[in-house]
């Protein structure tokens, strides 16, 4: 699905104008499936593995309610550390999708949110003009270089040579695939 973000780019554009460029790497993460695996809730909860999506959020908030959900799947909870270890802190950012409410939590209870800024979008299409946005409005410089790491980088994929483009820089984008929270993930470049 290729997302229509020229009016929105065009909004940005004068002020990538004063921006210098550094060379440097920005990584941008998701979260879910990407950093911390949720095949243990799949196994685990039938209710949330016959409720995908939007229909997950809705069963996490109003009938296994967000604290339980929390204390059971993220409290105290290992996960492999193989991204956010690449990650510096006030600079790289987790780029997830989805319910704001839920995603904060997550991020609390994994202490990411101490260590790693993060936004939340509610569709996994608007990551691409967040990664914009966040070079230009937060970073204030652009990076020669954005790593991207997603376990869906369908969008990033798509959307790449806009970024580039946009940017004037290089994108390279990274399937993740995750067994468990105990082992590394498999990590391919894909674009």
């Amino acid at each position: 699905m290729k997302i229509n973000i020229n009016n929105e780019l065009k909004k940005l554009e004068s002020l990538k104008k004063s921006l210098e460029k550094k060379e440097i790497d920005l990584i941008i993460s998701d979260f879910d499936d990407t950093i911390f695996c949720r095949k243990e809730q799949l196994n685990e909860s039938e209710i949330l593995r016959n409720n995908r999506w939007s229909a997950w959020n809705d069963v996490v908030l109003w009938v296994l309610w967000l604290d339980n959900y929390i204390n059971k799947f993220y409290i105290w909870k290992e996960f492999p550390k193989t991204i956010i270890w690449k990650m510096r802190k006030n600079h790289d950012l987790i780029l997830t999708a989805w319910n704001k409410k839920i995603q904060d939590e997550k991020m609390k209870a994994t202490w990411i949110s101490w260590n790693i800024r993060y936004i939340v979008v509610d569709h996994a299409s608007k990551k691409i003009l967040e990664t914009i946005r966040y070079v230009i409005k937060d970073l204030w410089f652009i990076p020669s270089k954005i790593t991207v790491y997603e376990d869906r980088p369908e969008y990033f994929i798509e959307n790449k040579k806009i970024i580039e483009d946009f940017l004037w820089t290089s994108v390279d984008v990274f399937l993740v695939e995750m067994i468990d929270n105990f082992n590394p993930p498999n990590i391919k470049k894909v674009a």
